[in-house]
């Protein structure tokens, strides 16, 4: 799999390469306490079967635009996203987060890292990990109300 937009000529029935491997992993993800969207259940039925909706009327009608991350709900009800992580492609990147989540790292005010809440480890017989991060906005929304808003902003992104 890639870092780009999801291509390809699918119908809303169809998933995707990337959307399969969501699919693939849904019990396993459920078991550690993450629901992923109802399109990525085994046994999934499109809700718009046998109504007069589109399926971009419908939440399951949607694909998901990158197969690198997906959003999921955890036990609690917290939004999350699940980020999958190729250990053979990116074998450094687990201990690399958790020392920049670590306490001694977390507490730096100049460290503005997403925080990891957990890491996965890969089920049996895959190389495939999962680092749940979570649910943050778009940096344009809420848009600044002030100048001082923007210009914190930056200052934070470029510490």
């Amino acid at each position: 799999m890639t870092d780009l937009p999801v291509a390809g000529e699918y119908t809303a029935e169809e998933l995707s390469d990337a959307e399969i491997f969501w699919r693939d992993h849904y019990s396993f993800l459920k078991k550690h306490g993450y629901v992923l969207r109802k399109r990525y259940d085994p046994a999934w039925v499109p809700s718009w079967h046998n109504t007069s909706k589109s399926p971009r009327e419908c939440e399951d009608g949607q694909r998901i635009p990158y197969d690198q991350a997906m959003d999921a709900t955890r036990a609690d009800g917290a939004l999350v996203v699940l980020k999958r992580l190729d250990l053979d492609k990116h074998p450094d990147e687990i201990s690399v987060i958790r020392r920049l989540t670590s306490r001694a790292f977390a507490s730096n005010p100049r460290n503005h890292c997403v925080p990891v809440l957990e890491v996965i480890d890969p089920p049996r017989g895959s190389r495939v990990a999962f680092i749940v991060m979570p649910l943050l906005l778009n940096v344009d929304h809420p848009l600044f109300d002030t100048i001082g808003e923007a210009v914190g902003f930056c200052k934070q992104i470029f510490e």
